[in-house]
């Protein structure tokens, strides 16, 4: 059964409180997100990783792409701890005077 399953059966079906499920679906959605990030840290090291015949642009071209690839691994770690994966604009009034 799914989380989503899991944690929708225990609010309608009764026995589970709303801050349980949404503490059961925090943990999931945090460990799916360490799952994705080891997958793209461990497929960038798989196609970046140093060959014996790279010269040495070409070794630094792979680094920096490695590098590029772990910054996106960690943003995906953090984004899907903190459960928000866009920030949210600033709403202003047009209307406000002050």
């Amino acid at each position: 059964m799914s989380a989503y399953s899991k944690a929708y059966r225990g609010l309608v079906a009764g026995g589970m409180p709303a801050p349980d499920a949404a503490a059961l679906l925090a943990d999931f959605r945090r460990e799916l997100g360490e799952e994705l990030a080891a997958g793209l840290i461990a497929r960038s090291a798989e196609k970046y990783g140093a060959k014996p015949t790279d010269s040495h642009s070409v070794n630094r071209r792979r680094t920096a792409r490695f590098g590029a690839a772990k910054d996106a691994a960690a943003w995906i770690t953090a984004a899907t701890t903190t459960g928000r994966l866009t920030t949210t604009p600033q709403q202003r009034d047009n209307r406000s005077t002050a």
